[in-house]
C-alpha cells in the first residue's frame, strides 16, 4: 500500500464507517499457508503471501477494528489487516516482521500498537513506527496486552509486570512495587479510573498509588487469569483457567461448567452492544469453543454450530455487529447472529505449537 493510502486510512474521519464485508471468501488456489520457522522465535510461522482473499492458518491471538472499519488480527505470522476483500501482512510496514504478534490496540489518536513476544512493541502511525524494546525502558520484551487509559497513557502487560508510557517515558510496576505477579496477561479501567490486572497470580487494581490484591476483598484466590470484561452496569468479568467471575462491586458470581459454560478455561472476554457475555473457550480439556451468557442462561457455540475450530484464542465484535473468531488451529471466522463465516478454508496443519491454551 503507498504511503499516501496509508496516511488517509488513518488520518481522514470520513474514512471511519464500517467497511463492509458480507460476501463469502473463495477457495484457496495454494494449498497451504504456514511455512517453516522463520526466525529464532520456534512459534514463528511464515504466511505464503502478503495478501490473500483467505485467512492464513496461523495463531491468532487479538483481534481489533479500526476507526476506518478494517479489522485486524495478531498473529503468529505478524499483524494481517483485512479489509473488507483481503488479508494483508503487515509485518515489515510495522517493524515487526518474523515475529509472533500477540496484542493490539488503535490509539484515540488513530495510531496502532502491536505487541510481540521476544521483539517488545511497536507504534505504527500509517507512515511509520517505531520500536519499544527493554532498550527503551520496557518491562518486558514479551508484550500479551496493550490498554490504553482515559488519561491516553499505553500499558503494555509483559512477562515482567507492566510498563506505563505517557508519551515521553516508560514507567515499570512489578512485584517489587505491589503487583501480584510478574506475569500479566489482561488490563481494563472501571468507571472510578482504577486500573485491574488479571495476571496468572491472580487479579489486582491499581488506584494511581498503589496496588490493592483483589483476593483479599474476594474472600478467595485467583489464577491464570486471562481476560477482563466491563459491562455498562460496571460490573467486572474476569476469565480465566478456574472458569469466570463477576463482581458487581459488592459481591462475587462463578461462572463454570456447573453453571452452563461450555469449559472452565476461558482465555478470552468481550462485553457486545446487547450486554451479552462472550467467553472464547481454548480448548482447556473441554472441548472448547465459546460461551454467551444474556444475564440468565448460557448458549454453546462450537464446530457443531459452525464455529470454525474449537480452539477460540480471541473474539471481537465489529461496528456491524458480527462476532469475530480468532483460533489457535483454523484462523479467523465471523458470525453475524444467525451463520458463520469461515474465513480460513483450508484443512487444519496439526502442531504442538498450535494445541493448547498457551
Amino acid at each position: 500500500m503507498k504511503t499516501t493510502a496509508l496516511a488517509l486510512m488513518f488520518g481522514c474521519a470520513a474514512a471511519c464507517a464500517a467497511a463492509s464485508a458480507q460476501q463469502t471468501p473463495p477457495p484457496p488456489s495454494a494449498p497451504a499457508q504456514i511455512g517453516q520457522p522463520a526466525s529464532h522465535d520456534p512459534y514463528f510461522t511464515s504466511t505464503a503471501a502478503k495478501s490473500t482473499s483467505y485467512m492464513p492458518r496461523v495463531i491468532i491471538r487479538n483481534i481489533r477494528e479500526d476507526c476506518a472499519g478494517n479489522i485486524w488480527f495478531s498473529t503468529f505470522g505478524g499483524p494481517i489487516r483485512y479489509d473488507g476483500k483481503e488479508f494483508t501482512n503487515f509485518a515489515e510496514e510495522v517493524g515487526l516482521p518474523s515475529r509472533r504478534i500477540f496484542s493490539l490496540l488503535e490509539d484515540r489518536s488513530g495510531a496502532l500498537w502491536f505487541g510481540s513476544i521476544t521483539g517488545g512493541a511497536s507504534r505504527y502511525d500509517g507512515k511509520s513506527f517505531k520500536n519499544f524494546t527493554a532498550a527503551q525502558g520496557l518491562g518486558n520484551n514479551d508484550v500479551l496486552w496493550i490498554f490504553e487509559d482515559r488519561d491516553a497513557n499505553i500499558w503494555f502487560a509483559t512477562g515482567n509486570g507492566v510498563s506505563r508510557y505517557d508519551g515521553k517515558a516508560m514507567t515499570n510496576f512489578t512485584t517489587k512495587d505491589g503487583l501480584i505477579d510478574n506475569s500479566v496477561y489482561s488490563i481494563a479501567q472501571d468507571a472510578s479510573g482504577r486500573i485491574w490486572f488479571g495476571t496468572q497470580g491472580g487479579i489486582c487494581s491499581y488506584d494511581g498509588k498503589e496496588f490493592s490484591n483483589f483476593a483479599d476483598k474476594a474472600g478467595r484466590s485467583f489464577v491464570n487469569i486471562r481476560s477482563i470484561a466491563i459491562e455498562r452496569s460496571g460490573a467486572i468479568w474476569f476469565g480465566g483457567q478456574e472458569g469466570a467471575f463477576r463482581y458487581d462491586g459488592k459481591s462475587l458470581e462463578t461462572f463454570t461448567v456447573n453453571e452452563g459454560l461450555l469449559d472452565n478455561f476461558v482465555g478470552s472476554m468481550i462485553v457486545d452492544r446487547s450486554g451479552n457475555i462472550w467467553m472464547g473457550h481454548p480448548d482447556g480439556g473441554g472441548g472448547g469453543g465459546a460461551s454467551r451468557y444474556d444475564g440468565k442462561s448460557f448458549k454453546h457455540f462450537t464446530r457443531k454450530e459452525g464455529l470454525g475450530s474449537a480452539t477460540v484464542y480471541c473474539m471481537l465484535e465489529d461496528k456491524a455487529g458480527n462476532i469475530w473468531f480468532g483460533s489457535a488451529d483454523a484462523g479467523a471466522c465471523r458470525y453475524d447472529g444467525k451463520t458463520f463465516t469461515n474465513f480460513s478454508v483450508i484443512p487444519p496443519q496439526p502442531s504442538p505449537a498450535q494445541v493448547g491454551p498457551k
